[in-house]
């Protein structure tokens, strides 16, 4: 799915600008979880914000978590019930899908962990081979003219860029802590331009062989160029990345609206709430809309406004007050140092 679809032919530009407003977003976030060592965006909130108010926004958060996993679970259920099982009930893909995730959720953020560390080489792996296997049927000038509607479908699409699917890494502020080496933390601002950099190779790719008309209309855009390699099936790696983004994804967001439901009631094991999550999420995934057309026009048109909060202006404020609340000892500290000196002074 390209979040700057809408810009055609030019949402290369959209990627770069979404790319480097992203990077700032996850460094902002690496900010935060650096200045309050140890603790969860909920513990972070309920700190900064006061009991009351931290509380309702952690609860606002929760929600977000589910309701991000449940997308992503429409998403999963719609490409393999459009492109390769097709008369098989989303229903039954989503929820034997659900099951092997409560599993891994079930099984610790170490496990989720080291899972991801040998999975997630698998996606550039797959990106390559396919690419590589079209090699032959680029044609480079599709992406001429350049700017063809002017830079206002750019600034749109980078908009959605920016809250899909970077500003979606808000929710890591619930896995920071689990950070061995916490003096590392800033570095994972890497991770936003390896996902860019990836971006562009897919976009561009897609770009060469199907066009940019073909990608402004095109739901699946990778299955759409990937039908197009002669006497090659590359489907199953669609479906393998799918399955290894996704499932890593829909588990984040498990394990930290269970973590913070866990923090917010006092409950001593997160696995307890895991399953109802996970529960209603399905539910929610298959409720929430009629169809994949109505799932991408909610997506590109609503998606956006509805994250911002959560994504930007909320952490922004927390950056904002633990910023304030760093400085605050050190000015005490300088009073009272210059406080004792006087008073040595005089005596």
């Amino acid at each position: 799915m390209s979040p700057s679809a809408g810009a055609g032919r030019d949402a290369w530009m959209s990627l770069i600008l979404g790319g480097a407003a992203g990077t700032l977003l996850m460094w902002s976030y690496a900010v935060i979880a650096k200045l309050n060592p140890s603790k969860t965006l909920v513990e972070i909130l309920r700190e900064r914000m006061g009991k009351i108010v931290g509380t309702i926004l952690s609860f606002l958060y929760v929600w977000y978590f589910i309701h991000l996993a449940s997308l992503v679970m429409r998403d999963f259920g719609e490409f393999i019930c459009t492109t390769t099982y097709l008369e098989t009930p989303m229903v039954v893909v989503i929820g034997l899908f659900a099951i092997v995730l409560l599993y891994t959720v079930n099984s610790g953020i170490e496990v989720m962990g080291r899972l991801s560390e040998l999975l997630v080489p698998v996606i550039p792996i797959a990106i390559f081979i396919i690419s590589f296997s079209l090699i032959t049927v680029h044609d480079f000038t599709d992406i001429l003219p350049i700017l063809e509607n002017g830079f206002e479908p750019v600034l749109k699409a980078t908009f959605g860029a920016i809250t899909f699917p970077f500003g979606e890494m808000v929710v890591f502020l619930m896995l920071f802590p689990h950070l061995n080496r916490k003096e590392k933390l800033v570095k994972v601002v890497l991770s936003t331009i390896l996902s860019t950099l990836m971006g562009l190779c897919v976009f561009f790719r897609d770009l060469f062989v199907i066009g940019g008309d073909l990608i402004k209309r095109s739901t699946f855009i990778p299955h759409l160029t990937s039908l197009l390699i002669p006497e090659f099936n590359v489907e199953p790696l669609l479906d393998i990345n799918l399955l290894i983004g996704g499932g890593i994804k829909i588990s984040v967001c498990v394990y930290a609206a269970a973590k913070g439901l866990c923090q917010i009631t006092g409950s001593r094991d997160y696995k307890n709430f895991t399953r109802a999550i996970l529960t209603f999420g399905v539910v929610l995934a298959l409720w929430a809309f009629d169809n994949v057309l109505d799932l991408f026009d909610w997506t590109q048109k609503v998606y956006g406004l509805y994250a911002v909060p959560f994504q930007i202006i909320i952490p922004l404020l927390l950056l904002l007050l633990s910023l304030i609340r760093q400085n605050r000892p050190s000015d005490a500290g300088a009073e009272d140092k210059s406080g004792s000196n006087a008073e040595t002074a005089d005596a």
